[in-house]
């Protein structure tokens, strides 16, 4: 009779281990808008331009764009309505809370001549390509 007893399962713990530790903390975890925000950069020899989706943003002053050279650092926050805050949730996969997410750009871009707007929960940003920025907030056209 061994001493351990057999346990078929026992070789994947570390793995539902590394899982826990990346899904359990929930709501609310600015981590986890690296797995939920999807975003694209693709570079043309004039620009550079940033896709994000990010669905949810009612309000210009619930998002805020900067970029200091060649990072770029998307913020929000995506909040319940009214109605939904009163309600009892059986069951909700959505994403309520604040988020941020930073990325690096392919190459330093102009500060000046930025443009970003937002449609239908897409964000998109287009940066004219530089070699000496500076660091700035730049506004977002809401449609």
């Amino acid at each position: 009779m061994p001493l351990i007893p057999y346990e078929p399962f026992r070789m994947f713990e570390p793995i539902w281990e590394e899982m826990d530790r990346h899904f359990r903390p929930g709501r609310g975890n600015e981590d986890l808008s690296k797995l939920l925000y999807r975003l694209d950069i693709d570079e043309t020899p004039e620009k550079v331009i940033v896709t994000a989706e990010i669905p949810g943003i009612e309000n210009k002053e619930d998002l805020q764009i900067e970029l200091n050279e060649k990072l770029l650092t998307i913020r929000g926050e995506t909040k319940r309505t009214k109605a939904e805050i009163d309600q009892s949730t059986h069951h909700s996969e959505r994403y309520f809370g604040r988020f941020s997410r930073t990325v690096t750009l392919p190459t330093v871009v102009k500060t000046d001549g930025a443009h970003a707007s937002y449609k239908n929960g897409v964000l998109k940003l287009t940066f004219l390509k530089d070699r000496n920025p500076a660091a700035r907030t730049i506004e977002v056209d809401f449609h």
